[in-house]
């Protein structure tokens, strides 16, 4: 009996124990379940938020500049409150200089704001500022010019996601959004705008243009996240370090130690390139309930047998019996939860679509039939439905992305594609999937993914590939040079023609900037009309310009410049195309030199001269100076034309016109009157003795005599000069006839002289 009674009590112990292992197997279980859709649904949120801002960007890509109106319209669209519960905003802060600040600050005022300003004050060594954010009310007025460059945590997040080109999110910080609350822990989504992006150049991460960026309460954002009643508590840290400084969200007021509670789990995920370490726990309250019954009756020897035997039973049919009730709670939930998600998908409008692998049934939901304008019953459950409906282009890259991602070549399933709608249009489609089951054997068993509309991003991405491909063509084939400089002068892209034109290889000359090769005398006024074009006072300009070639020869060029300016006005880099004017210019010079230089000599002619004599006369009148005029005669020239000929003549006015040419300051013009008769123009002097010191100069010049090439002749002149006196101002006719008549008086003389005019010699002029 006593054998019976340890035999049986043991039975029944071990009965016992097994059904106790069997609820707490179930419950953990569960608390796995409900653990891992609770970080799916994390991720997927977050997954949707990234798209969000990938989305609120493409206007800018495809824009020159998105007014605020504009901003606030594509916002609205996108139903923020109703469709994306979490964001508290979307918003767009630019990356500022601080020589950019007071011109951004004064137009942000002129639109109508002018309270505005950049928060907080204080001088930095760069600034950003949000310029739009929407909703544009209530606490998110709160945001407005704030700098979130000025702050440690978000500046580490703008910058990672400057230097990545992705998204970016933030560690803790208090948003301005929640002053109104206290301290409530919040975090922030940045994806960076480039210059490059907008230009259709090559991304520099230096080149950036600010960003776009969502904040989110975390409160707020959790909301949801895990089931309806969950006894589970939740709580969020920032990175690996779970302490309360780092603590981001907790499902609980004052959050229990983790390792005293019967059910734990810690995982790390990552979003937007940031660490979250998610715990999960539960306390007893989560344990299935069951009774720990003991074999009473064991002391009734007579029932011993009986209640054993009884009590082993019932613990058997009860255990049974709690276990098959769970396995059917768990199915429930399971459903349950998967409705949630699915509508959560749904409420985000995406169409949701479930892949029976093995009998290749598909379920499509109403949103993703209704995304292509088809009714309910238009689509049948088939996946041969979804190849019917790929564009032509794309089945091809379709059909191999699934096979790939069935096979496990990829991780997750991902394809932008065309679908065709009930009206026979194309829309584009972001398609990504990934498998829930599999079966023994590991091969897919079941599949669910997501449909996002896309097709007007991608509308704009094209639209904007397109536009780039006619700009690059128009850039590189153009006869002329063509470039983009940057603001500082430097040179960012240059096409053929360009190079071509200056001798240089492409990768030196992106080394230079233009002032480096533009003439020092043309430096000056082009960096005004650069100036002028950047402050917005012209739209373009245009001049005459000379560049030093590689060689160091110079060409003359017509430079047109514009300038091309972000979405926000601020100039982003000029455009500058260059003709190369050499020839026409060097014609042009001709044209001018002959029309005002003798042909046989090279000297000033009668009508240069007669310019340069009105200039000195206005100078001097307004100066109260003096100049002088000289008539210079060759005496006797006629005779050398009849004995040795008009060549040797000829010969004779350019020796002559040389040595003269040797003396005469610069500042002072020679010129020839005609046949053998120059003007000198002394275009200041102090005393008449310096009139008289430059015609000795002149009779010293042609002291050597002219060698004919067969004799050697000996020359001398007549000079007659008159004086401008600016007490007793005279007209330039006036002059000319003084130094005429002096010249006639010197010739009467007997020749080889200088006379200044006098008082009378006019009466005895020729």
């Amino acid at each position: 009996m006593i054998g019976v009674l340890v035999m049986g009590t043991l039975l029944t112990l071990m009965a016992w124990q097994n059904a106790v292992n069997v609820v707490t197997e179930e419950d953990q279980a569960r608390f796995e379940q409900e653990t891992s859709d609770s970080l799916e649904l994390i991720q997927e949120r977050m997954q949707v938020y990234g798209q969000v801002l990938r989305g609120v960007k493409g206007p800018f890509v495809a824009s020159d500049s998105v007014s605020r109106e504009e901003f606030r319209a594509y916002t609205e669209e996108l139903d923020l409150e109703q469709t994306y519960p979490g964001i508290l905003g979307i918003a767009y802060a630019l990356k500022l200089q601080p020589a950019q600040l007071e011109q951004h600050i004064a137009s942000v005022r002129a639109e109508g704001f002018p309270q505005y300003s950049v928060s907080p004050e204080g001088e930095r060594d760069a600034y950003s500022a949000i310029l739009f954010i929407e909703p544009f009310r209530g606490n998110n007025l709160n945001a407005f010019g704030f700098d979130m460059y000025s702050e440690r945590v978000r500046r580490e997040a703008m910058d990672q996601a400057r230097v990545s080109g992705t998204l970016a999110l933030s560690g803790r910080v208090s948003l301005v959004q929640d002053a109104d609350r206290g301290p409530i822990a919040g975090v922030l989504l940045y994806l960076p705008l480039y210059e490059g992006e907008m230009t259709g150049t090559e991304i520099d991460t230096d080149e950036l243009l600010g960003w776009v960026y969502a904040p989110f309460s975390m409160d707020i954002l959790m909301e949801g996240i895990q089931l309806d009643g969950s006894r589970i508590a939740l709580t969020i840290y920032d990175g690996a370090d779970m302490s309360t400084d780092q603590r981001l969200y907790s499902s609980l007021n004052e959050p229990a130690r983790v390792e005293a509670q019967p059910f734990t789990r810690t995982e790390q995920i990552e979003i937007g390139q940031r660490t979250w370490t998610v715990s999960f726990s539960a306390d007893g309250s989560f344990i299935q309930p069951h009774e720990n019954t003991e074999p009473q009756a064991v002391l009734s020897v007579g029932a011993l047998f009986t209640v054993l035997m009884a009590v082993l039973t019932w613990a058997l049919a009860s255990g049974r019996e709690r276990a098959e009730a769970r396995a059917a709670e768990m199915n429930s939930e399971l459903r349950e939860t998967e409705f949630r998600w699915k509508s959560a998908l749904s409420g985000a409008g995406h169409g949701v679509w479930d892949w029976n692998n093995l009998t290749g049934d598909v379920h499509f939901n109403t949103e993703w039939k209704s995304m292509l304008g088809y009714a309910e019953d238009e689509i049948r459950n088939e996946f041969s439905e979804w190849r019917r409906l790929v564009h032509p282009l794309d089945l091809e890259r379709a059909e191999a992305a699934v096979t790939d991602f069935l096979s496990g070549k990829t991780r997750n399933f991902s394809l932008e594609h065309r679908l065709k709608c009930r009206d026979g249009s194309w829309r584009w489609i972001l398609g990504r999937g990934a498998i829930i089951s599999r079966t023994m054997d590991g091969k897919p068993a079941r599949t669910i993914g997501t449909h996002t509309d896309i097709h007007l991003q991608k509308s704009l991405e094209l639209a904007l590939s397109e536009s780039d491909q006619r700009f690059r063509g128009a850039f590189e084939s153009a006869a002329v040079g063509m470039a983009l400089v940057g603001l500082a002068g430097e040179w960012l892209e240059v096409n053929q023609a360009l190079l071509d034109m200056l001798q240089y290889d492409e990768d030196e000359l992106l080394k230079l900037t233009f002032q480096e090769i533009t003439h020092p005398d043309d430096l000056e006024l082009d960096l005004q009309h650069m100036e002028a074009l950047t402050a917005g006072r012209i739209p373009s300009y245009q001049m005459e310009k000379r560049y030093f070639c590689k060689d160091g020869s110079v060409i003359w060029v017509v430079l047109s410049g514009s300038m091309v300016r972000g979405g926000n006005g601020d100039p982003l880099h000029y455009i500058a195309q260059i003709e190369n004017i050499t020839e026409r210019k060097a014609l042009q010079q001709r044209v001018a030199h002959q029309a005002s230089h003798d042909e046989l000599t090279g000297l000033p002619n009668r009508r240069l001269l007669q310019e340069r004599l009105a200039q000195t006369l206005a100078l001097s009148r307004r100066h109260k100076r003096s100049f002088a005029l000289m008539f210079i005669d060759i005496d006797h020239f006629k005779h050398v034309n009849d004995e040795y000929g008009h060549d040797v003549g000829d010969d004779l006015l350019k020796w002559f016109a040389e040595q003269l040419s040797a003396v005469v300051r610069t500042s002072d013009t020679l010129a020839r009157q005609g046949g053998d008769e120059f003007v000198l123009l002394l275009s200041e002097i102090s005393a008449p003795d310096d009139a008289e010191l430059a015609a000795r100069k002149v009779f010293s010049a042609i002291r050597d005599e002219f060698d004919t090439g067969l004799s050697k002749l000996k020359v001398s002149i007549s000079i007659g000069i008159a004086i401008f006196d600016p007490q007793a101002p005279a007209s330039a006719q006036d002059l000319l006839q003084r130094a005429d008549s002096a010249l006639y008086q010197v010739k009467r003389s007997g020749r080889n002289n200088f006379r200044f005019f006098q008082q009378g010699d006019e009466l005895s002029g020729r």
